[in-house]
């Protein structure tokens, strides 16, 4: 009589746990998509944001949006933005132009969540603590002042998504081959990814042969990143700042905004009690990246360095390449603070860096630990705790944005003065903060629906 052999346990397992990773990343893009959207007042998301106006969507009028795809713009590539303005420029309504933007960016902010989740199963085995993680894309504090919901910053999410992707172990080709497409559109969005170049060397054994495709798309778009600044003048910055004002600086807009966006706290906290308020909430991360770099696994241990290194990088690179006088804290004291940057977006994807030690350190301390009751209790009270700060700080829903007047209203005045018999070559448009944009009024009326 013949035997029917059941399915192993470890299958079946296996695609339980597939099914429910499914479920929770589609909840967390859901819920990263919705969040994101209602961070900023309801008519915030009626303004265009810098680069938006005459970069993104400017090019894309004059030259056509295929044409522009891999325009270099102030030292690097966009791909991103500039593929969503492609994709979005046979339905192109200047109208809901603002709108319809921020809509992308909050689902593409959601997705980022949903892809820290999934990319981190094998680093953070704890499900509760790769859930943290996805979330911390979303809660972060800073984010509201002015990187989510347009194009121009979403640069922020790719960098934050780059250790992720290059440590990520793929299950099959096809997998692989995704997030090498991934990849390659993330790099070629932020050229400071290229500084985790460092990552693939500990990718390149024979038993990780379905990480190389993920490698060769970072490759690539590294070379094409480094190729565009050689060619394309970014024309800011001012040179290296001092060591002792980056690190001043990194503490202020990388640490100091984990717990509140308000920049007046912040300024308040400087005049009163110097760099205290920084060093009491870097106390908990250093404690959770002890517990990570001594206990953790390999991978866990380079996951941890990547992080605490990509957060000091990244703050750095974009102070370096953008500086003046504003982020000298050492030579101007912080008794200027007044004058000085406080809550600048560099500090965006930093910060997320650094917190995300706390949820890798409940997982490691847990496989430790597994049976420990306290260890436990520990691991999910400084995990709720840390999305407890974060998401009370993101309640704060200041916004530079509100700095011009609303973009739909100023479009339909646009498209009267367009359809007079005196109409002029162009009209302007407001953009935000503090710029504007020259609109032909031929394409006023050919990209409005009404």
């Amino acid at each position: 009589m013949t035997r029917t052999v059941p399915a192993s346990t470890g299958t079946n397992a296996e695609h339980v746990s597939s099914r429910i990773d499914l479920f929770v990343l589609s909840l967390l893009v859901l819920v990263g998509t919705v969040v994101t959207w209602f961070r900023v007042p309801d008519d915030h998301r009626d303004r265009v944001w810098a680069e938006d106006s005459n970069i993104f969507l400017g090019e894309a009028l004059d030259q056509g949006p295929l044409a522009v795809l891999f325009n270099g713009y102030a030292g690097y590539q966009h791909f991103v933005p500039r593929l969503v303005i492609a994709g979005l420029f046979p339905f192109l309504d200047l109208e809901a132009y603002p709108v319809v933007i921020f809509a992308v960016c909050s689902v593409l902010t959601g997705l980022t969540a949903g892809a820290v989740y999934w990319l981190s199963r094998d680093l953070v085995p704890w499900q509760p603590g790769r859930v943290a993680l996805g979330l911390i894309t979303v809660v972060i504090p800073l984010a509201t002042q002015e990187t989510i919901g347009n194009l121009a910053d979403l640069h922020t999410y790719a960098m934050w998504l780059t250790p992720w992707l290059l440590l990520y172990r793929p299950r099959s080709w096809w997998s692989s081959a995704g997030w090498a497409a991934v990849t390659f559109a993330v790099v070629m969005t932020e050229i400071q990814s290229v500084f985790f170049i460092f990552l693939i060397f500990f990718r390149l054994r024979r038993d990780e042969r379905r990480s190389w495709p993920i490698i060769g798309a970072f490759v690539v778009a590294s070379a094409l990143q480094l190729l565009t600044a050689i060619t394309v003048d970014r024309g800011t910055g001012n040179g290296p700042l001092s060591i002792p004002s980056t690190v001043i600086g990194w503490m202020i807009n990388s640490v100091m905004p984990l717990v509140t966006a308000d920049p007046d706290t912040i300024r308040a906290w400087v005049l009163d009690y110097g760099l205290l308020v920084a060093l009491v909430i870097l106390l908990p991360i250093t404690a959770a990246a002890a517990v990570a770099l001594i206990w953790g696994n390999g991978d866990q241990r380079l996951l941890t360095v990547a992080l605490l290194l990509g957060s000091a990088a990244i703050y750095t690179g974009s102070a370096w390449a953008n500086s003046d006088v504003w982020f000298m804290y050492a030579e101007e004291g912080l008794d200027s603070i007044a004058n000085l940057v406080v809550n600048i977006r560099y500090g965006v994807a930093s910060g997320m860096m650094l917190v995300a030690v706390v949820p890798i350190a409940a997982a490691v301390v847990l496989r430790r630990y597994p049976r420990n009751a306290v260890v436990r209790i520990l691991a999910w009270l400084s995990t709720v705790a840390l999305l407890l700060i974060l998401a009370n700080g993101s309640l704060y829903t200041i916004s530079l944005r509100d700095w011009v007047d609303r973009w739909s209203p100023a479009v339909r005045e646009a498209v009267v003065v367009c359809g007079n018999s005196s109409a002029p070559e162009a009209v302007t448009l407001p953009v935000a903060p503090d710029r504007s944009i020259d609109i032909l009024c031929e394409d006023i009326l050919a990209h409005t629906s009404g």
